[in-house]
């Protein structure tokens, strides 16, 4: 009985292995919403599966930026094309109705 209460008493000091609790639910791509019923959750690289949560976020957000932009780009060449231009100068030596006589490689 002693040495039993000896070894409880030396439990009692030795270190506690400490578990690290994380209350963060892992995404994947049902939790984030965004996909459409012909191809749902379409990812043929495997991106989702890259990294962290914050790391899905990001290419989440940069997708949605990137596609933004070109829309605006897009908008934007339809309309020069339609003969809709900005007055002004773009640069120094160009001007917006400029553009509309260029070929997209004079206009690097």
């Amino acid at each position: 009985a002693i040495c039993l209460s000896l070894v409880g008493a030396a439990a009692a000091f030795a270190p506690v292995p400490i578990k690290s609790v994380t209350t963060q639910l892992s995404l994947g791509l049902d939790d984030i919403g965004g996909s459409s019923a012909p191809l749902p959750n379409f990812d043929p690289l495997g991106l989702a599966t890259i990294g962290s949560d914050e790391t899905l976020l990001w290419f989440r957000a940069a997708e949605l930026k990137h596609g933004r932009v070109a829309m605006v780009a897009t908008t934007g060449y339809l309309f020069n094309a339609a003969g809709f231009h900005f007055p002004g100068m773009l640069s120094s030596d160009i001007s917006f109705e400029s553009l509309s006589t260029m070929t997209p490689p004079d206009a690097r």
